[in-house]
């Protein structure tokens, strides 16, 4: 078959990797020009790393941070809970699959590698600079913005938050949700931390095996390491006023902070923290606006996954997972025999392996872990009968969607049979 996919980030060149490995011949539309990709660092979750290993993806590439826990401190620096480890995750859901920290770009350039390697002979062939307007998801038709057309048995959007796929599903699909909640994002180097007393205590306690969270579930700091330890990923969450919302209504890699901002708010955590925050280099500033998400992730010839589907916030580390694991059900719903009259009816397979899971992950992204009660009347309006109990980490880690895939086509085999 033909595969156009909308959008090479993470989801979009997960994809083509997959459905190339499937045996089709993928095209990937990228509005930019890769040049200078931007962002920061990434869990990969055991059901991450699970599913890179399938496609032969060589950690050693994404320079990574091995992660054996989560550890919250109070605001005033004491560790008071380790709510998720990496043994006892392992355990509970009998895997080896690491867990790991990287820097964006790296598992990106990755990815692309693995893509344009190709696999048995055929590789994936991505345009850049193709900004995609608009896609009719009953013919297989994507409108460039150039005025190119292209058509595709299968369609794949994966163009993020501002996705304009969504549109082809859902007419109000790109409408904005504020979670009232914006974040500074950061990075510091450890040379720097090494040269800085105040830092480097930080740093020396909570130490680079883990990632760390400290204050309250009203402002909370996020740390933990990528690119083999050289550099500190850091993030501070706290509430938004109205005029931050307006400032930075659109989220975007690219919007400035102020460190004297950053630091003003953390007046009541501890001095140490307070210190190693003024180190913070490439500050961003954004508010945490999402979408929320369609009721369906299918339509013709179009799947939408990733945050084009389902948009990820921070507070659950899923995000580049979560595509991921579209990714690879996509890889295994169409087999290299598939024939184009049957898209439709795959499709709604994997909408239905798909959207529970992911749209519960979706909602509890948009706050920390214990306040997930908050978001569990608006989760219900797409999953009706959805429950905390069992959506802990360990739960998104015990996942494997190629299994999930192959025994809802074993089901539907078996009732046409009978």
């Amino acid at each position: 078959m033909k595969v156009v996919i909308v959008g090479a980030g993470i989801g979009g060149l997960g994809a083509a990797v997959a459905l190339n490995r499937a045996g089709h011949d993928v095209e990937v539309y990228e509005s930019s020009a890769f040049l200078n990709e931007v962002g920061a660092a990434i869990h990969l979750a055991p059901n991450a790393t699970r599913v890179l290993r399938s496609w032969d993806c060589d950690f050693k590439e994404l320079s990574p941070v091995p992660c054996e826990a989560i550890n919250v401190y109070s605001a005033d620096f004491k560790l008071f809970l380790a709510p998720v480890t990496l043994k006892e995750g392992q355990e509970l859901v009998g895997t080896k699959d690491p867990w790991l920290l990287t820097h964006r770009v790296d598992l990106h350039n990755a990815l692309r590698s693995l893509a344009e390697r190709g696999f048995q002979g055929r590789s994936v062939t991505i345009h850049l600079n193709s900004k995609v307007e608009s896609v009719d998801a009953e013919t297989g038709e994507v409108h460039l913005q150039d005025g190119r057309v292209v058509r595709g048995d299968l369609v794949i959007g994966a163009d993020g938050l501002h996705s304009r796929t969504v549109q082809a599903v859902v007419s109000n699909g790109r409408d904005k949700v504020s979670t009232g909640q914006k974040i500074f994002r950061f990075l510091i180097p450890m040379e720097k931390v090494e040269k800085n007393p105040v830092a480097k205590r930080l740093v020396d306690k909570i130490g680079l095996s883990s990632t760390t969270a400290i204050g309250t579930p009203e402002q909370r700091m996020i740390i933990y390491p990528c690119r083999s330890g050289t550099i500190l990923n850091c993030g501070v969450i706290r509430a938004a006023s109205e005029a931050d919302d307006l400032a930075a209504r659109e989220s975007s890699w690219l919007n400035a902070g102020s460190v004297d901002d950053l630091v003003a708010g953390l007046s009541d955590f501890d001095d140490g923290v307070r210190g190693f925050c003024k180190l913070a280099e490439d500050l961003k500033l954004w508010s945490l606006v999402t979408r929320d998400p369609p009721p369906t992730f299918v339509k013709g010839k179009l799947a939408l996954m990733g945050d084009a589907a389902h948009p990820m916030l921070p507070h659950q580390g899923q995000g580049g997972a979560q595509a991921l694991e579209d990714a690879a059900a996509l890889g295994a719903l169409f087999a290299s025999d598939t024939a184009p009259e049957k898209v439709g009816e795959l499709l709604e397979i994997y909408n239905e392996a798909r959207y529970r899971h992911t749209v519960t992950i979706c909602m509890f992204s948009r706050v920390a872990l214990e306040r997930r009660e908050e978001v569990l009347d608006e989760l219900r309006r797409f999953v009706p009968d959805a429950t905390i109990a069992g959506n802990t980490p360990y739960g998104t880690w015990d996942s494997y969607p190629s299994r999930e895939v192959e025994r809802l086509l074993a089901l539907r085999r078996t009732e046409k049979a009978a």
